[in-house]
C-alpha cells in the first residue's frame, strides 16, 4: 500500500502459459503471483463501481448478476422476433492481446480524473511477463488474460468500440428491429431485414480497424434466420447454417408440439470429445493410486460442472449421452487395488460406482478380481465380496425439462479407519 501511494508499485514479471486451442492455436495465459493479483483486484472493483452503470444490457460477460445462460437465453428470444431476418455471427481475432493501450487510456482518460490510479492502471497493464523459454519482456498491447483486470478492461473497451456505437446507428442508420448479444469478445447481432446485416458487416471491419482490432473473417458470418425462414428451407428440402456461441452448436429445428420452428442449443461435439478424451487420460494416468475416493471426488466434480452448464433446453439427449459415456469410461477404467491386511489376506479390493442417468438405476458390476478369481456379479448395493468397499453416486435428479447433478457426495464408511491400507497391484 505504501509503493502504491508513492508511486514506486512495480509488479513482478507474469509466468506466461500457452493453453492449446479447437483449431490448432494456442491461447496465452498470464499468471501472476499474490501480490499483484490482490492489486489488480481492488483496482478492477473501483473499475466496475464506476463503468457498471455505465454497460448495457446487451453485455453479459463479467458482470455480477450476469451469465451465459442469460446470454443465451436473450439470443433465442431475439430470433423470435426477427422471424424473416438475419444473424451475424462475429469472432475477434487475439482480441485481448491486440487491445491497443493509448486508445484503452484515452477512453479511461474521459471518465477517470485520478492521475495516480490511472498511473497504477497503466503500470499493471504494461507489467512483464515471462514466456515458456524464460525471456522476459513488456507488454506492449492487449491486456493478457489471466489477469484480474482484464475482464473489466476488455468489457470497457468493447462497450465504447461495439455497444455505444451499435446502439447509435441502430436508430440513425438501420431499418427495422435489431438486437446485440455480447458476451466479452463473442458476438451475434440479430437483424429483422438481412439487407441490413450485410450493411452492417461491411462497415464493422472498418470500425474495428480504426480501433486497432481485426476481425476474423474465417469464424464471422452471415447466416440467414428466422422462423419464415426455416420453413422456406424446408419446403425446399435445404438446411439451414448453424453458427457456435458459447460452447453451443445453435441450429433451426421444429418446436416440440411442432408448429413451428425456432433457434435450439446443442453442445459443440469437439468439445464434448475432448473432454472424454481428458477423462481417459486421467483415469490412465491414475490408474495406480491409492486416493481412490479423491479421485472419483475430482471426476464427480468435472462431470457435475459440465452437465450443469450444459443442460439446456433441447440439449438433454446430449446430457444423457455424456453421463452414459462417462459411465462406461470410469467402468473401463476402474481401478483395482489389493488390500493389505492380514485380516483379509490376499483379497482383492475393488470399487463399485454408480453414476447413472435419470430413470436408470442400474449397478456396474466391479472390476474383476485378480488370482483367477470369478468376478462376483450382485445387483444392488452391495458387492458380494467381503474385501469390497462400495463407493455410492448419488443419482442426477430431473427438474422439468433439465437434467441436473444435484450432489457430488459419496457414501463412506461412517469410520474410514477400518477400511485395509491398500497399494497397486504388483505384478505376477
Amino acid at each position: 500500500m505504501i509503493r502504491i501511494r508513492r508511486g514506486t508499485y512495480r509488479p513482478q514479471p507474469s509466468r506466461l502459459i500457452e493453453i492449446p486451442k479447437e483449431d490448432g492455436s494456442t491461447r496465452p495465459l498470464a499468471i501472476s503471483c499474490v501480490e499483484d493479483k490482490l492489486v489488480q483486484v481492488a483496482a478492477s472493483r473501483i473499475l466496475e463501481s464506476i463503468y457498471e452503470p455505465l454497460f448495457l444490457p446487451c453485455s453479459y460477460g463479467f458482470r455480477p448478476g450476469m451469465s451465459c445462460h442469460g446470454d443465451l437465453k436473450s439470443l433465442v428470444q431475439a430470433t423470435y422476433k426477427a422471424y424473416d431476418g438475419a444473424v451475424v455471427e462475429i469472432d475477434l481475432r487475439k482480441y485481448f492481446n491486440s487491445i491497443p493501450h493509448q486508445q484503452l487510456f484515452e477512453i479511461l482518460d474521459k471518465k477517470i480524473s485520478d492521475k495516480h490510479f490511472l498511473q497504477l492502471l497503466r503500470v499493471l497493464t504494461k507489467a512483464e511477463v515471462v514466456n515458456p523459454k524464460g525471456e522476459i519482456f513488456a507488454t506492449e498491447s492487449g491486456c493478457p488474460q489471466g489477469s484480474c483486470l482484464s475482464p473489466v478492461l476488455s468489457n470497457i473497451y468493447l462497450h465504447v468500440v461495439i455497444d455505444e456505437w451499435f446502439a447509435v446507428i441502430s436508430n440513425t442508420h438501420l431499418k427495422g428491429w435489431t438486437k446485440e448479444i455480447r458476451y466479452a469478445d463473442d458476438m451475434v447481432f440479430v437483424f429483422q431485414y438481412a439487407s441490413q446485416a450485410s450493411r452492417f458487416y461491411k462497415v464493422l471491419n472498418k470500425r474495428l480497424h480504426k480501433f486497432g482490432i481485426s476481425l476474423h473473417t474465417e469464424k464471422s458470418q452471415i447466416l440467414p434466420s428466422g422462423t419464415k425462414v426455416a420453413e422456406r428451407s424446408a419446403a425446399n428440402k435445404k438446411r439451414m447454417g448453424v453458427f457456435k456461441f458459447l460452447g453451443f452448436t445453435c441450429y433451426w429445428g421444429k418446436s416440440r408440439n411442432g408448429r413451428f420452428w425456432r433457434l435450439k442449443l446443442k453442445s459443440r461435439a469437439d468439445r464434448l470429445r475432448i473432454k472424454l478424451k481428458n477423462l481417459r487420460k486421467f483415469l490412465r494416468d491414475n490408474l495406480n493410486t491409492t486416493n481412490v475416493l479423491g479421485m472419483l471426488k475430482q471426476i464427480t466434480r468435472v462431470v457435475q460442472g459440465w452437465v450443469n452448464y450444459h443442460a439446456v433446453s433441447d440439449n438433454q439427449q446430449v446430457v444423457s449421452a455424456f453421463l452414459d459415456k462417462c459411465r462406461k469410461i470410469i467402468y473401463k477404467g476402474s481401478v483395482v487395488a489389493e488390500a493389505n491386511d492380514a485380516s483379509l489376506g490376499t483379497k482383492s479390493l475393488c470399487f463399485s460406482i454408480k453414476l447413472s442417468s435419470p430413470g436408470s438405476s442400474k449397478w456396474y458390476r466391479c472390476s474383476q478380481h485378480r488370482r483367477g478369481r470369478k468376478p462376483i456379479i450382485k445387483s444392488g448395493a452391495e458387492c458380494g465380496n467381503s474385501a469390497c468397499s462400495v463407493l455410492r453416486r448419488s443419482l442426477p435428479e430431473r427438474s422439468g425439462r433439465f437434467t441436473h447433478l444435484t450432489s457430488s457426495i459419496f457414501a463412506v464408511p461412517s469410520n474410514p479407519s477400518t477400511l485395509p491400507s491398500v497399494h497397486p497391484p504388483t505384478k505376477k
